[in-house]
This record gives structure tokens, C-alpha cells and sequence, in this order.
């Protein structure tokens, strides 16, 4: 199961609100989603991984929001 970031609930919760104008802010909302995997995996880099202190490479914590945030649908 994904999990659901910050912007996916905002764009549901505009979608019920505002249904028509939700497209008109279709490029806003990709590139703040964008931003906000840019945070989650430079997030995921920074701290250190449980097994030690080996830090987490870009491919890896790329891998990890693939994994816990992309929704398959």
C-alpha cells in the first residue's frame, strides 16, 4: 500500500472543492509535487540508515519514494 504525500490529499481535497478549476492549476501541482519528492529523497539521504551510518546514495532513496509513494493504480 502507498502512502499518500502531502500534495496527492491537497489535489483530492481541491478536486471535491473545485472540480472545475482543479485543471487550471495542473501545472502547480506537478511541480510541487515534484518539489516535494525532491525533499522526501534528499531527506532520505541525510539521515542515516538503521543498519549503521552508512548514508543512503540518490539511486537508493529514489528507489525508497518509488516504492513507498508512487501509487500503482
Amino acid at each position: 500500500m502507498s502512502k499518500q504525500t502531502a500534495v496527492e490529499w491537497l489535489i483530492e481535497e481541491l478536486g471535491e472543492y473545485f472540480p472545475h478549476e482543479i485543471g487550471g492549476i495542473h501545472l502547480m501541482v506537478d511541480r510541487a509535487k515534484q518539489m516535494e519528492k525532491e525533499q522526501i529523497i534528499d531527506a532520505r539521504i541525510s539521515s542515516p540508515i538503521t543498519t549503521g551510518d552508512i548514508m543512503l546514495d540518490k539511486q537508493e532513496a529514489e528507489q525508497y519514494y518509488n516504492e513507498s509513494y508512487i501509487n500503482e493504480k
